[in-house]
């Protein structure tokens, strides 16, 4: 599921910022972007997520910015920076020199926590990151929304479509027999009754579907009450629609007319229209 997040905190010195953005996946991946030096953060946040979250690529990132207009020039970090430069000419001489704004994003990366953080503490860090991941999961539950009446909305024309193929059984039972009647008289010679019966039943059994048709509807409703109950259910339902996927290959393969062929075409294009929103399900 996507979504967006940005919450932001201003200090006497600086103003701390965190984005949160996240698009689909079928599995969950999560990305913590920190400055140098704020590592040990990173795992207790991914954590925080995964309490949270079930799906989705989500990266969370973390920027401190001076409230200054001057800029403090840390002539430590650009010594470092210049030795390193004179290492790398040595091995490879053609290099060229760095451009301003890749010196300034040298020097804002390799501060310490204390120096880009100025007074936020740990805790202020986390307590905003907390702010901004609830944001963040309620954007993701306004687009879960959206998705359950577009999902419902194909459910119940999957209903539709079973239930005329169930009013339609007792005219492919009388079809059946005429088109089985039509091929005895092209043959030119006479069948006993009994026989006639035995064939029909024969035929009757290959294509049979009111098993296809009762494992559908069952299906249906599990998807319906998944949808409509709590919790993170994506991972069960992008199953269900594996199953429904599968009665409905079997309905066309028995399908006697052209009707009925129709009906599991349809099926089919309904079924994979919902396994492409709920693998994005939460």
């Amino acid at each position: 599921m996507t979504s967006y997040a940005v919450c932001s905190q201003k200090g006497e010195d600086s103003t701390l910022t965190w984005e949160i953005k996240s698009v689909n996946s079928r599995f969950l991946d999560i990305k913590v972007r920190l400055p140098i030096g704020d590592l040990g953060l990173e795992q207790q946040l991914k954590k925080i997520i995964q309490a949270k979250t079930q799906r989705g690529k989500i990266e969370a990132s973390l920027k401190v910015v001076s409230n200054s207009s001057k800029t403090k020039v840390d002539t430590k970090e650009l010594t470092k920076l210049n030795r390193l430069m004179e290492e790398v000419r040595k091995r490879i001489p053609e290099t060229r020199a760095l451009t301003f704004g890749e010196i300034s994003e040298w020097l804002r990366d390799h501060r310490s926590y204390e120096e880009k953080s100025y007074h936020f503490g740990k805790k202020a860090v986390i307590s905003i990151f907390r702010q901004t991941l609830e944001s963040f999961i309620g954007g993701r539950a306004s687009e879960g929304v959206a998705l359950e009446v577009a999902v419902i909305k194909r459910l119940n024309s999957i209903e539709e479509l079973l239930l005329a193929q169930r009013n339609d059984l007792d005219r492919l039972k009388v079809k059946q027999r005429q088109d089985l009647q039509k091929r005895i008289n092209l043959l030119g010679s006479k069948i006993d009754e009994d026989r006639t019966l035995q064939e029909l039943a024969i035929l009757a059994q290959k294509s049979d579907i009111h098993e296809e048709l009762d494992r559908l509807e069952a299906h249906t409703k599990d998807c319906k009450k998944l949808l409509l109950s709590q919790g993170p259910h994506g991972k069960r339902i992008d199953f269900i629609a594996q199953e429904l996927n599968r009665e409905a290959n079997t309905l066309g393969a028995k399908s006697t007319d052209i009707q009925s062929s129709r009906r599991a075409l349809d099926l089919k294009i309904l079924i994979e229209q919902i396994r492409e929103q709920t693998q994005n399900i939460e």
